[in-house]
C-alpha cells in the first residue's frame, strides 16, 4: 500500500466537516507541531448556533474583507487566550482567502499571500479532518 495521501480526495475535508464550518474562509490555523495543524472555523453569527464550534464573530456582514481589521483583533485576542491556556507562544495564522493570510509569529503579525496547506489537519477535538490536502474546500461558501 504505497498510495500517497497528498491531494488524495479520500483524505480531503468531508462534507460533514464543511457543514460545520471547516474549510470555509475565514479560519484560524494553529500549528501544533511540524506538519500538524488545528483549524478553528470563524462563524459570522447573531447568536451561537447549536452544534458548531470555532470562533464566533458578531457582525452584520459576513464579508471577510469588510471585517478584516475586526477579524485581526479577534484572532489576536484568541491567540492571547490560547497562549495563556497552553503557557507557551503558539504559532498561528488567520486565513482570509486562498491568497491572504496573517501569520502571528512571536510578537509580530506578518501578511502573506501564501497560506498553510497539507500536513495533518485537526479539529478542536483533535480529530483528524484532512491529511495532505488544502485546508479549504474547493468552493468556500459564505456563512
Amino acid at each position: 500500500m504505497n498510495q500517497s495521501i497528498n491531494n488524495n480526495p479520500e483524505y480531503a475535508l468531508s462534507q460533514e466537516c464543511i457543514a460545520k464550518g471547516h474549510g470555509k474562509f475565514p479560519y484560524v490555523i494553529v500549528r501544533k507541531s511540524h506538519a500538524v495543524y488545528t483549524q478553528m472555523p470563524i462563524h459570522f453569527i447573531s447568536q451561537k448556533p447549536v452544534g458548531l464550534t470555532g470562533i464566533f464573530v458578531n457582525s452584520d456582514s459576513d464579508d471577510v474583507l469588510e471585517n478584516s481589521s475586526y477579524l485581526l483583533a479577534i484572532a489576536l485576542e484568541y491567540k492571547g487566550h490560547l497562549d495563556t491556556h497552553t503557557k507557551c507562544k503558539n504559532r498561528m495564522c488567520l486565513v482570509l482567502s486562498p491568497t491572504q493570510a496573517y501569520f502571528f509569529e512571536e510578537d509580530e503579525i506578518l501578511f502573506s499571500t501564501s497560506i498553510p496547506t497539507g500536513g495533518c489537519l485537526l479539529n478542536n477535538k483533535e480529530e483528524v479532518i484532512a491529511m495532505g490536502n488544502p485546508h479549504f474546500a474547493a468552493i468556500s461558501e459564505g456563512h
